[in-house]
């Protein structure tokens, strides 16, 4: 049995036992897990013949969700954990602790609608210092970084390093297949006190709030326009 289809049963189990009748959310187990999965590889770091995957996530809900999941949560949470355990198990990733998830409230998401985000322990390479108070000890808080929801995808893109490349390359961070792209079309750029988009002077050029651009400092809800497909960048939550 896959480790996808032993979570849906053990999830399967708890909403006909003790949750039978509380679970009306459209937002579906099986769906988080695979996009926390995702999330995971996403994140992965690659360090001294070892490959570490990311301890912290973040589901995000709509308030009619969080409302729907009501008392659902602490043991939704533990499965998924335990899912994203196996996960890094058969991908053969390194985790410094248990995976831990906790789940917050997004105003701008729409029922049924979600993103997951997730971020390395403290003590793992790339990792940015942060305080869970929650998980008792000092991890990387997932709402301390920047992220990125891109159209189509099931989580958000976490924004590290100094460049996030955009493009249809292979080797591109945020990989697009769209035909209109440049190979290498723009890059998310650090600032001292943020983010920047710049055009990396593609074909098709990029657009900001549906304006061209060729460099410009980012902020919260900003839309950048990348072919057919949208990006909308989001400020850390501390």
């Amino acid at each position: 049995m896959g480790i996808l289809s032993d979570f849906e049963n053990r999830v399967a189990a708890g909403i006909e036992g003790l949750f039978a009748g509380a679970f009306r959310s459209p937002v579906q187990p099986a769906e988080l897990a695979k996009a926390l999965g995702k999330a995971m590889d996403d994140g992965r770091v690659v360090g001294v013949g070892k490959v570490y995957a990311p301890t912290a996530y973040a589901v995000a809900l709509s308030p009619d969700d969080d409302a729907k999941l009501g008392a659902f949560k602490p043991t939704l949470g533990g499965e998924l954990a335990t899912f994203l355990t196996d996960h890094a198990r058969e991908r053969r990733y390194e985790l410094a602790v248990r995976p831990a998830i906790s789940f917050v409230t997004h105003e701008d998401l729409r029922l049924g609608r979600f993103r997951v985000s997730a971020t390395l322990a403290e003590d793992e390479p790339g990792a940015i210092a942060g305080t869970d108070e929650h998980e008792g000890r000092r991890q990387t808080a997932v709402t301390d970084i920047a992220t990125v929801t891109v159209d189509d995808m099931n989580h958000d893109v976490a924004l590290r390093g100094e460049q996030i490349v955009i493009g249809r390359l292979s080797d591109a961070q945020i990989r697009l297949t769209d035909a209109n792209v440049s190979r290498r079309h723009a890059a998310f750029m650090r600032l001292e006190d943020g983010w920047a988009i710049e055009d990396l002077e593609s074909t098709n050029g990029t657009r900001l709030n549906g304006r061209p651009v060729t460099r410009a400092r980012l902020h919260d809800g900003d839309v950048v326009e990348i072919g057919l497909t949208r990006l909308i960048y989001h400020e850390p939550r501390r």
